[in-house]
Parts: structure tokens; C-alpha cells; sequence
């Protein structure tokens, strides 16, 4: 009998690119993903731990399970098409009989794309924007008059403030300026690379190279503001730190410990100021806020400010804000610069926002049939 666990390192190398097949994005979501699997089969009550116990009943409970974590509906497809193309491998290597998670139990609790390309994905639409940056701007500009006696709950709210803009106005990737757990690479957007004068700002894009983003003017003042307000020590400190507060807490007395503080000082300084304050004035680098986090953060946005959608979604997403972007630069721009300011090719534009081009036909078959009836 063949070990699961024991063939997935042959799987990746297959997979992966370079010398050894040691790198490349691939491998390294795809080993994370089927990590996240066989840790779910080590915890079923079966825990099959070879190919000749693994059956489409072990993966129609893997895909189950992957539906409810929370994620998008493209999430779950693309972190269950991992583990389908690993089974795939394992059918070619001669592990497995065939590709028991292409069986149509495994794949039924799956959610599916509904058969649309374009329109079917949320978009922020110019109402929902305006509703949560107004709300945004209202809490912010409350903590502001207040930062006197709470000035952690200011620099928060400037904080969410400038998120919410920079994603509703500037089309970024969320994972282009938040941290992202599954790339080392990706520690969130740093204030050195925030250009306020020139209007860019410089990010990790998806291209695997570093690239510059246009900041618009809306999301100029906020991000204006929250500099003055979170006054960071360094250069160097991440745009969105993360204000969970094990964390903080772990690393204020990691880092004072090595700076020679006994735990009696230590306590002493933690008395009278929150732990961001603490980070600020001892420069502590926080770190950034991941995807995930910043999610939740617009979750609660939303719920605070009492924003309903028509559809599925729960809140107001980062993808959700880009996609929203595309649709005015599409709609006033055309596709060409819709595609320069998402970092995207023209042809990819053109297909997610088909919906956009074919109304216009539409509008257009129309006009040209009322003058042909005109002139009957």
C-alpha cells in the first residue's frame, strides 16, 4: 500500500519549477492545500492514510468541508483542483485506479460558477461605495475629535478608513498591499513604497515583480490623515498593521526582552498605553494585517454600517471593490486603460466585463432598429 503523505513531496517536485522542481506558485499553494487535506483525513474517523483506502466518500467530505470555511465559491474550486490534481498524478503514477475526486459525488457539494464569465462576480456597486466610505469617514473623523483619550481606537478607524478607500478607488489586489500567509514575499503594503506626492504607490504584483498603482484622488486624504495619526516610527512599518492583540502583545515582550527590559518595566510601560501606542513610540513593527483579516475587517464594516446586499455575499469583498473599479473604467475609460490600471491584459478586461460591452451592443442594435422603422 502506497502512503498518501508519503508521495505528495514526488507530486510537488512534478509540479514545481526550477532546479529540482523546488519553486514556483504552484507548489507552494498546492503543498499547502494538501497539507490542509491530509491533516482533514488524519482527523476522520477512518483516517485512510493509503490510496487503496481513499475512496469519493473521503473527498465529497474534504469538498463539504471546504464549502464551509468561509471562502468564495472560486476559493473553494481552486483549493479542491489541487487535491483533484494530485489524485490525477497519483492515477498516472499507478497509486490510484482512477480520479475518485473527478467522481460526481465527490465533486456535487462543490459550488459552481453558475456557467457565467462576466456579471456574475460581486462589484461594488457606486451605492454600496458610497454608503461605507461615508460611514468610514464618519467614524473616523469621531475618533479623530477624540484621539486625545483614545488614540488607539483613532489610529483604527483612520486605518479602516484608508483601507476601504484605497481598495474602493484604486482597483489593487487586496493581496498586493495586506499580507499573505501563503507567500512569504507578500508582508503587506510599507509606507517607504506610498508615493502621497507623486500618487502611486508601489506593490508586489501579481506578475511575480514589483509594480506601481495609481492612487487616485479620494484616496489621497485618508491616507493623509492616517500617516499624521498613526505617526509611524519607521519607514518601513506596514500602511495596515494588524491590531490583534495576542500578537502585539507577544511581540512588545519578545523585543523589549531583547532590548534588555525586565518584565516589571515591561509591565510598567503597558499600564497607561495600548499596545499599538507602545509599538509607536518603542518603534516595534507590527505586523501587517493578512487577506484573511482584512476580509473580516470590511465584514464588520459593513455590519456596522448596516449594508444589505441582493445577492449571496455576506459583505462587501476586497475582489468585490476591484471588480467595481473595472466596471467604471470600463464603462468611462474603455478597456484598454481599464486593463493598464488593473494590471491586466486587454483580452482578460474584455472577458470579465463582457456583460459591460455586450449592453452597449445592445443599446446600439437598438438605436440602428428605431431609425430603420423611421424611415419605412
Amino acid at each position: 500500500m502506497v502512503s498518501i503523505d508519503a508521495v505528495i513531496e514526488d507530486f510537488l517536485t512534478d509540479k514545481g519549477k526550477g532546479q529540482g522542481g523546488e519553486s514556483g506558485n504552484y507548489r507552494q499553494d498546492a503543498g499547502r492545500e494538501l497539507d490542509r487535506f491530509v491533516e482533514f483525513l488524519t482527523g476522520h474517523e477512518e483516517s485512510p492514510t493509503s490510496f487503496d483506502e481513499l475512496d469519493s466518500g473521503h473527498l465529497r467530505e474534504y469538498a463539504r468541508h471546504l464549502t464551509r470555511q468561509g471562502w468564495t465559491a472560486g476559493t473553494v474550486r481552486t483549493y479542491y483542483a489541487y487535491v483533484s490534481a494530485f489524485c490525477g498524478w497519483a492515477v498516472r503514477e499507478g497509486h490510484l485506479a482512477e480520479n475518485v475526486a473527478q467522481r460526481r459525488n465527490a465533486t456535487e457539494p462543490i459550488p459552481d460558477d453558475g456557467g457565467h464569465k462576466s456579471g456574475d462576480q460581486q462589484a461594488w456597486s457606486a451605492e454600496d461605495r458610497q454608503q461605507l466610505t461615508s460611514f468610514v469617514d464618519e467614524q473616523a473623523s469621531a475618533a479623530i475629535d477624540d484621539i486625545g483619550e483614545e488614540r488607539e481606537a483613532a489610529i483604527k478607524a483612520c486605518r479602516d478608513r484608508a483601507l476601504v478607500y484605497l481598495l474602493s478607488y484604486s482597483g489593487v489586489r487586496g493581496a498586493e498591499i495586506l499580507r499573505d500567509r501563503s507567500d512569504e514575499r507578500r508582508q503587506g503594503l510599507r509606507w517607504e513604497d506610498v508615493h502621497l506626492e507623486d500618487r502611486y504607490a508601489t506593490v508586489f504584483a501579481k506578475k511575480q515583480r514589483l509594480d506601481d498603482r495609481g492612487l487616485p484622488k479620494p484616496v489621497i486624504h485618508p491616507l493623509q490623515m492616517y500617516r499624521k495619526v498613526l505617526d509611524a516610527p519607521s519607514e518601513s512599518w506596514p500602511v495596515f498593521p494588524s491590531f490583534h492583540r495576542p500578537t502585539l502583545s507577544q511581540q512588545v515582550m519578545d523585543t523589549l526582552d531583547r532590548r534588555g527590559y525586565t518584565d516589571t518595566e515591561i509591565e510598567e510601560m503597558r499600564t497607561d498605553r495600548s499596545l499599538i501606542e507602545l509599538c509607536v513610540e518603542y518603534d516595534i513593527e507590527p505586523p501587517s494585517i493578512t487577506t484573511d483579516a482584512g476580509r473580516h475587517v470590511l465584514k464588520r464594516l459593513c455590519e456596522e454600517a448596516g449594508i444589505e446586499l441582493d445577492d449571496s455575499e455576506e459583505y462587501l469583498m476586497p475582489h468585490g471593490a476591484r471588480r467595481g473599479a473595472g466596471e467604471v473604467l470600463v464603462r468611462t475609460s474603455g478597456h484598454a486603460a481599464a486593463a493598464r490600471a488593473l494590471d491586466n491584459s486587454e483580452e482578460v478586461v474584455r472577458e470579465h466585463y463582457s456583460h459591460i460591452e455586450a449592453g452597449e451592443l445592445a443599446d446600439q442594435m437598438t438605436n440602428a432598429f428605431e431609425e430603420a422603422d423611421q424611415q419605412v
